[in-house]
């Protein structure tokens, strides 16, 4: 009975040692450990992975599954899984990152280890000999990386550009064959070429690389027209533009309704060189239906996931129509001054499709488009300098031949003048006399708009031959067939008739 419970007080212990011995290692463990491992061309590499979590590789250049990669389960030991991955026949692209991920909840664990495939054939790992790569880099960059990795560590590589590397790029560039050569670079730095060579028994390897400086400069993303009417029947046509700076290349796409159907086409435009660099994208969709209204958006993007957006409303109409009114409120009457220096007739057209004669006519005569007394800009007409011989009816003509419908709005337009007297205009330097008690008749001639009301006045004055100036100051409404005394004449009548005069209503 003792030695039965000293037994289970071992056990209790040892449990309890191994669960306090330390913290669990998360981190997978790769079998062998080197790193970086050099194998040879058309070797087999054997990799094995132990962690705690579900292991997953990722491979340098191959994938999972492919031809010549295996990956099957193994002895996981103290851990909880164990993975082993077999690649066969190594070749030079080969060369890379090995990666086995172990994941687990809440947490997600990498070792990696680094893997070089010598062949004495190709000593760069992704060879440009004759087609440069492009590498892009932006203004706002310091540094570039020439990505001339070599299949070996011990490789001597050396990189030339055109034109020849400058002081500080040859003193301050820095080589990893894993990466390749890091070299500063200024935002106006510039080179044709740059190119990796290294020499092995005789026989030289060259890689070659074009920078291209790329731009952030993405602005102006917009479509015209934005707002768009359209008929069931007619084709939509939407243009998509943006600004670009040198080198940028504006990439677009659409989102619109029925866009799964496939009926539409797009087309680039051509390119506008400018500073900054005009592109666009046209989108052209056939046969419209009332299930084709609705938002149209244009996504534009760089490189780099640079991006920006600009949407249209797309209205769809299933019978045409031409509606004219006033915008104002004054109903189509509009009294102005002479003098005004400009008047805009501005009617409110709403029509689909749009009308394709549009005509202005005065008093029923048809307005000239280069004349210099009115201006036609879309469906308004501005008259300038206004007299007294603009007052008349102005009408608006518009119709679409195709769909067979007009409209006409018209409005009346008076122009008022102030008030002239005629005899004003004669002198009154020379006074003619005239015998006391004979009939003598004054005319008034006046003009205006509206016609203007003449009223007498009489300012009476001493008969007194000695005064040479009135005594009194006060003016007199004149009246008729009020008696005369001293003071005042004697008016017989007063009569008021309209004639034309020189063309005029006086």
């Amino acid at each position: 009975m003792t030695s039965s419970s000293c037994f289970r007080l071992i056990v209790v212990i040892f449990c309890c040692s191994s669960l306090t011995s330390g913290r669990v290692d998360r981190h997978p463990k790769i079998i062998p450990s080197d790193n970086p491992l050099i194998l040879h061309k058309e070797n087999s590499l054997s990799l094995i992975c132990r962690g705690q979590g579900i292991l997953q590789w990722i491979l340098a250049n191959r994938l999972i599954p492919s031809e010549g990669v295996k990956v099957e389960k193994c002895d996981s030991r103290h851990y909880s899984h164990c993975s082993k991955l077999t690649v066969t026949d190594l070749r030079a692209s080969d060369t890379g990152t090995y990666s086995c991920n172990s994941s687990e909840v809440g947490s997600h664990n990498v070792t990696s280890v680094y893997i070089y495939v010598k062949d004495p054939e190709q000593l760069f790992v992704e060879p440009h000999p004759s087609n440069p790569q492009v590498l892009s880099i932006y203004r706002d960059e310091t540094s570039l990386v020439v990505p001339c990795r070599t299949t070996s560590p011990d490789a001597v590589v050396k990189l030339e550009g055109i034109p020849v590397l400058s002081k500080n790029i040859a003193e301050e560039k820095v080589w990893d064959p894993k990466v390749g050569f890091k070299i500063p670079y200024g935002p106006y730095t510039t080179y044709s070429w740059l190119t990796c060579s290294t020499e092995v028994n005789g026989h030289q390897f060259l890689s070659r690389y074009f920078p291209k400086r790329h731009t952030k400069l993405l602005q102006n993303i917009k479509i015209t027209p934005d707002h768009v009417k359209v008929l069931v029947g007619d084709t939509l046509i939407l243009n998509c533009s943006g600004e670009t700076g040198p080198n940028g290349r504006i990439n677009f796409t659409w989102e619109f309704p029925k866009q799964k159907e496939n009926r539409h086409q797009t087309s680039r435009s051509d390119m506008i060189p400018a500073n900054p660099i005009t592109m666009s994208q046209v989108l052209v969709l056939p046969n419209i239906t009332m299930e084709d209204k609705g938002k149209y958006v244009c996504h534009a993007f760089l490189e780099r996931s640079i991006h920006k957006n600009a949407s249209a409303k797309v209205k769809v109409y299933e019978h045409p129509f031409l509606n004219i009114s006033y915008k104002q409120n004054h109903r189509g009457v509009i009294v102005v001054s002479e003098g005004t220096k400009k008047l805009v007739l501005e009617p409110r057209v709403n029509a689909m499709p749009l009308p394709d004669v549009i005509g202005w006519y005065k008093d029923g005569v048809a307005i000239l488009k280069n004349s210099t007394c009115y201006r036609m800009s879309g469906y308004s007409l501005s008259i300038l300098d206004l007299k007294h011989g603009h007052t008349g009816i102005f009408t608006i003509s518009l119709g679409n031949q195709l769909k067979g419908l007009y409209r006409n709005l018209s409005y009346s337009l008076t122009v008022e003048v102030k008030p002239t007297i005629s005899e004003a205009e004669l002198s009154n330097q020379d006074v003619q006399p005239y015998m006391s008690g004979k009939q003598h008749q004054l005319t008034c001639t006046a003009f205006g708009v509206p016609l203007p009301q003449i009223t007498w006045l009489w300012q009476p004055c001493n008969t007194n031959l000695m005064i040479e100036h009135c005594i009194y100051k006060d003016e007199i409404v004149v009246k008729p067939d009020a008696q005369g005394n001293n003071y005042h004449n004697w008016i017989k009548n007063i009569n008021v008739k309209t004639e034309l005069v020189q063309g005029k209503n006086k």
